[in-house]
């Protein structure tokens, strides 16, 4: 039999031998009476493999590491690494396993072999007893169906052992690619370094003519990943792996592409053609701000600044209706600091020194589900501004949501989960009065963002292209008017594989295919909402032929083109991009890249 050990001899008697044990009449007794009841083929198998081996005591093939996308030299080094040692792993295991089949199958062999030849020298008086007869033809029958099973189980080992190998030549292959596409992209002549000066160099070769885009993920957080993945999605789209830029005071590490170039997308916007964060975007942030921008459409607004009333603008519960009053801080999203009061007086009683906090009472005679609980819609908008800094474009998106509150709401009642509504409930489509709100607050968002461009708030980046995805949150009323509250400059965005039924890609994938279009591009459901033209910024002085050449170019060309120039060199970004060239040509896939020299992070 078989142990944890192995093959344990002489701890039990084969068949042939407990027939042979007795032939005056003690083959009954050593051998089975009872006969167990039929099994399912299922089970009798697993019963089977237990006898012939304990499956479970033999080492599992599981993957502990799969392949997934790296965004720098050193993730793509480490796991190209793990992964080659974990098929060194899995082949031991899968050898094992084999043997252990194979050695299972030879004793399944020997022991029918010894049946048979007890079968065929067994005397006449022993087949003359029925009862032994019938003992020594269930040994012949066990030992033939321990055959089956032991052949069995090598043929399904041999097909999940080869499998198994397979998917791990194939992740190993992956990680090879992904590797030799990073050394591609460290000698693509089309990336320049990233400067100080206001306006970026241009690429030294058109867009037109280039054969692959590049983005980084420099780990800043927000959209910048998702962003990333799904450009690479598109055929022309590879990687440019990320370095550690430097580290702040409180032990922060931030990064950046390596040897500082200038992709085509990063999360960090000093090195990227299209930055993912509009400047001046606290101006829709901040809720003071955005209520000094546009005041007739918010509900009415007053403002405490440490403990005190902005303006000596305080709130008189004198002659209004008996609704909840709301305090909220004016920096933070997500209701996270929003606290609920019955009067406007109470609000000073809650104020921290130093924060500043946005009251507002809540609206009369808001439009409830047909159940009678509290709702708000969830409005997401993308706003662009092309490279010559001053135009922008806004678009906003035919579907949303609605946040829907978990009670039926009433006036007396100030809890959160009755006034504050903030989970993403359901899709906003089947929704009655949709229709005749949609292009109400697709006006207000227009509205707000005409009067950004215009008074400076909103500001362009010259020859770079910047653009956000936002929400804007709405409440209508049962006059069929709608109120604006705030914006979410990084709202929920789900993803297929987190949420499969209910999730944004068509929205994001629109939103890219207009921010970075390509042949065949279509907007998807965003809907064109007005273009606005605002002043350029005023160019700063720049250094040298090819910034006063850049910044020339980002006024005078269309949007999107780019004029050639000559590329920055530099011996220490020469030196980084040939040690980590070196690093992934190098048939040791565990040699280390040269490490990154710390910089001062720019002003941005």
């Amino acid at each position: 039999r078989w142990g944890p050990g192995g093959p344990v001899v002489g701890a039990m008697p084969s068949a042939a031998d407990m027939v042979s044990h007795n032939a005056a009449g003690e083959v009954g007794a050593a051998l089975p009476q009872r006969q167990p009841p039929r099994l399912s083929q299922h089970s009798e198998d697993a019963s089977r493999a237990g006898d012939l081996g304990v499956a479970q005591e033999l080492p599992s093939l599981g993957f502990a590491t799969r392949y997934k996308r790296s965004w720098s030299i050193q993730e793509a080094l480490d796991q190209h690494s793990a992964l080659c040692r974990q098929k060194e792993v899995l082949q031991k295991i899968g050898t094992d396993r084999l043997r252990v089949r194979r050695t299972q199958l030879q004793f399944a062999k020997l022991e029918v072999e010894d049946i048979l030849e007890q079968v065929r020298t067994s005397p006449n008086s022993l087949i003359a007893d029925a009862a032994k007869t019938q003992a020594l033809a269930a040994a012949v029958r066990r030992a033939t169906q321990d055959l089956a099973m032991a052949t069995r189980l090598r043929r399904s080992d041999e097909l999940v052992v080869n499998r198994h190998m397979a998917i791990a030549d194939e992740e190993i292959d992956l990680g090879r690619w992904e590797m030799k596409h990073m050394k591609q992209a460290i000698d693509d002549r089309c990336l320049v370094v990233a400067t100080d000066d206001p306006v970026p160099p241009p690429c030294p070769v058109p867009n037109s003519e280039r054969q692959y885009f590049y983005c980084t993920n420099c780990k800043v957080g927000g959209h910048g990943q998702r962003f990333c993945e799904y450009l690479l999605k598109r055929p022309e789209w590879r990687v440019y792996p990320s370095q550690r830029w430097f580290e702040d005071e409180k032990g922060s590490e931030y990064h950046c592409p390596l040897g500082k170039r200038l992709v085509d997308f990063a999360d960090e916007s000093h090195f990227s053609r299209i930055a993912m964060y509009i400047k001046g975007r606290v101006w829709l942030e901040d809720k003071t701000k955005m209520f000094e921008l546009v005041p007739d459409l918010m509900p009415e607004t007053f403002v405490i600044e440490d403990r005190r009333w902005r303006d000596g603008r305080e709130p008189s519960d004198h002659g209004r209706p008996e609704l909840p009053w709301f305090l909220k801080e004016a920096d933070r999203n997500w209701g996270t600091s929003v606290h609920v009061v019955s009067k406007a007086a109470h609000c000073m009683e809650i104020a921290k020194p130093g924060a500043t906090y946005v009251v507002q009472q809540h609206i009369r005679d808001p439009l409830l589900m047909s159940d009678g609980r509290k709702c708000h819609i969830k409005f997401y908008v993308l706003l662009m501004c092309l490279e010559d800094a001053k135009t922008w474009r806004l678009y906003t998106f035919k579907d949303g949501y609605l946040s829907i509150s978990p009670h039926a709401w009433s006036a007396e009642d100030l809890s959160k989960e009755t006034q504050v509504t903030i989970i993403r409930s359901e899709r906003i489509q089947g929704w009655e009065p949709w229709p005749d709100a949609y292009p109400k607050c697709k006006a207000g968002v227009a509205e707000v963002i005409r009067r950004g461009v215009a008074g400076g708030k909103l500001e362009g980046r010259l020859g770079k292209r910047q653009f956000e995805i936002l929400s804007a949150d709405f409440i209508v009323d049962t006059r069929g008017d709608v109120w604006l509250f705030e914006f979410n400059m990084s709202p929920v965005l789900k993803d297929p594989k987190d949420s499969p039924t209910t999730n944004d890609a068509d929205m994001i994938s629109a939103a890219l295919e207009i921010v970075v279009p390509r042949e065949g591009s279509s907007p998807g459901d965003w809907d064109f909402a007005g273009e606005f033209v605002g002043k350029a910024p005023i160019i700063p002085e720049v250094t040298g032929a090819a910034g006063a050449e850049a910044a020339a170019s980002a006024l005078a060309q269309p949007a999107g083109d780019a004029a050639p120039a000559a590329s920055a060199t530099d011996a220490d970004v020469a030196e980084q991009l040939g040690a980590a060239a070196q690093a992934i040509s190098a048939e040791d896939v565990g040699q280390q890249s040269q490490p990154v020299a710390e910089t001062r992070r720019p002003n941005l």
